[in-house]
C-alpha cells in the first residue's frame, strides 16, 4: 500500500537550468521504513545552449530515476511532519510559489508549512543520492592544536540514516539530534572563506583548522573568518 506521494515543482520564477520537478512514490516496507521511487526532471533547458548549462555547474542530463528503501528514521520524520502540517486545497497558486501536491490516505493537499516540507524534500533527495552512491555523506575534519595537546575530530552527517555524530581520534563518539545538523552547517558556512590563504598540508602549528572533505585545510582566523566559538562549542563532550 502506498504510504505517500509527493509532487513538487519549482516556481515559475526559477529559470533553467535550475527549474525542476520531483516526484516521489513511497510504500510501506516490512522492516519499518519505506521503499521509494524517486524522479527528478529538469525543465525548459531547451532554451539554453550547452555551454550555458555547463557554466552553471550542471551536466547536459541531470534527470534521475532512483529506487531503494529508506529506514524507519525517515518514516518517523515523515509522520512527525505530516502530523503538524495544516492542509490546504488551493485552486491556483501565484507565480512566485512552488507547486506542491502531497497525497496520503486522503485527497491531495498543499501544505501550509512549505518551508519545512522543502527542507524534508531536500534532505530526502540527499539521502537517496547517497544511498545510490551518487554523492558521499557529509564528512568534515576539525583539528585543534595548542601548546600541550592536539585533538582531532571527525564530523559526519549521514542523510541516509539521519545520523549526525562527532568522533574523536580516541574513538569516543557523540551523537547529536539530526535537526542540529543544519545549525552546525550554518555556524560553519556563516564565516568568510579566503581560499588564497588555505593550505593542502596537514596542520602542525597552534590553531583551529577545518577540512571540508577534500585536500584543503582552512585555518580559523586566517582562511576562515569566523568566531572560533562557533566551531569549538560543537566539540565539547
Amino acid at each position: 500500500m502506498n504510504l505517500f506521494e509527493i509532487r513538487f515543482q519549482t516556481s515559475e520564477l526559477i529559470p533553467p537550468p535550475y527549474a525542476h520537478a520531483i516526484e516521489i512514490l513511497a510504500q510501506n516496507d516490512p522492516k519499518g521504513g519505506f521503499s521509494y521511487i524517486f524522479e527528478i526532471s529538469y525543465l525548459d533547458r531547451e532554451s539554453l545552449t550547452e555551454d550555458e548549462i555547463l557554466e552553471e555547474g550542471f551536466s547536459l542530463n541531470d534527470d534521475l530515476q532512483l529506487k531503494g528503501t529508506l529506514p524507519l528514521a525517515w518514516k518517523s520524520a515523515f509522520d512527525a511532519l505530516l502530523e503538524k502540517t495544516k492542509k490546504t486545497y488551493p485552486t491556483e497558486i501565484e507565480d512566485k510559489e512552488d507547486f506542491w501536491e502531497i497525497l496520503t490516505v486522503d485527497e491531495p493537499f498543499y501544505p501550509k508549512n512549505t518551508r519545512e516540507w522543502k527542507i524534508f524534500l531536500e534532505e530526502m533527495r540527499q539521502a537517496i543520492t547517497e544511498q545510490n552512491k551518487l554523492e558521499l555523506p557529509l564528512n568534515f575534519q576539525i583539528k585543534r592544536i595548542d601548546q600541550e595537546l592536539t585533538e582531532d575530530y571527525l564530523v559526519e552527517g549521514k542523510f541516509e540514516e539521519r545520523v549526525f555524530q562527532i568522533t574523536k581520534k580516541d574513538g569516543k563518539t557523540k551523537e547529536l539530534e539530526w535537526i542540529k545538523l543544519n545549525n552546525f552547517l550554518k555556524d560553519i558556512f556563516s564565516g568568510e572563506f579566503v581560499y588564497e590563504k588555505t593550505s593542502t598540508k596537514m596542520p602542525k602549528r597552534t590553531g583551529l583548522f577545518l577540512n571540508l572533505g577534500d585536500e584543503i585545510w582552512y585555518e580559523v582566523g586566517k582562511s576562515l573568518l569566523t568566531q572560533p566559538s562557533k566551531i569549538t562549542k560543537w566539540l565539547a563532550y
